[in-house]
């Protein structure tokens, strides 16, 4: 089968995928094969998340899907222009978990949600956004896994060294910088996109004391996941 042909076949995420072994499909992913009607000696596609796409073969136990998997057969070396971006989830988890799923497609490397003065939302299911991004990942045909944290206070996020650090907010009397600025390529960074009420003043002003730069999303006032997505593409991390 040419390799054209196989670039086609339906894609498992398997994080502890080698070559020439056999390993056990998670809950989810075995699901997923029932849904496609899959039996035993099918060829599929796994991916490990980390830059490796496999070669492999469905098969179909009573309890359990396992895969043969066999050669790798492209290695992705992973992007410099590394993007790390810290967002409040929204209290609407769905609107939340559309940044998850974006994001996850145009390459963004971790995702950090943030604890924040004005949050409006104290919890969530880190499992779930795990599956939401495994499936937007292979649906885009990505082939490294968006690493995404905990819910995380906002001043854990002020040690993170990157080559640059950026903080949206709405505050008129700070400067800023304008979008354009994330245009440079070949850097790490970290964005920072704060709840619907925006970070506080003392949050700001804790950022610009630990490196941290104003950042402008423009002149429009976004809500938060439109901002985090538009920070997203304007950093070129495709």
């Amino acid at each position: 089968m040419n390799t054209e042909t196989l670039r086609d076949l339906p894609r498992f995420f398997a994080p502890d995928a080698k070559e020439n072994t056999l390993i056990e499909l998670s809950d989810d992913e075995g699901k997923h094969t029932r849904v496609l009607r899959l039996q035993t000696n099918d060829q599929v596609h796994v991916l490990d998340g980390k830059g490796k796409l496999f070669d492999a073969e469905i098969i179909v136990k009573k309890r359990s899907t396992e895969v043969s998997v066999g050669a790798c057969i492209e290695h992705q070396i992973s992007n410099p222009n590394t993007l790390i971006l810290a967002v409040a989830p929204t209290k609407n988890i769905n609107r939340f978990e559309w940044v998850i799923e974006k994001a996850t497609e145009v390459g963004v490397k971790t995702i950090i949600p943030l604890r924040c003065e004005n949050s409006e939302r104290g919890h969530m299911k880190l499992g779930r956004l795990d599956r939401i991004m495994a499936s937007a990942m292979k649906q885009s045909k990505a082939l490294w896994a968006t690493e995404i944290h905990e819910l995380t206070p906002f001043s854990d996020l002020l040690t993170i060294e990157t080559d640059e650090k950026y903080i949206a907010h709405c505050i008129d009397s700070i400067e800023k910088k304008p979008i354009q600025i994330l245009l440079a390529v070949n850097s790490s960074r970290l964005i920072a996109i704060g709840p619907e009420g925006d970070f506080s003043p003392v949050e700001v002003e804790q950022a610009l004391e630990n490196g941290f730069n104003s950042l402008s999303l423009g002149d429009k006032r976004l809500r938060t996941e439109t901002a985090a997505i538009a920070a997203c593409i304007a950093s070129n991390v495709l």
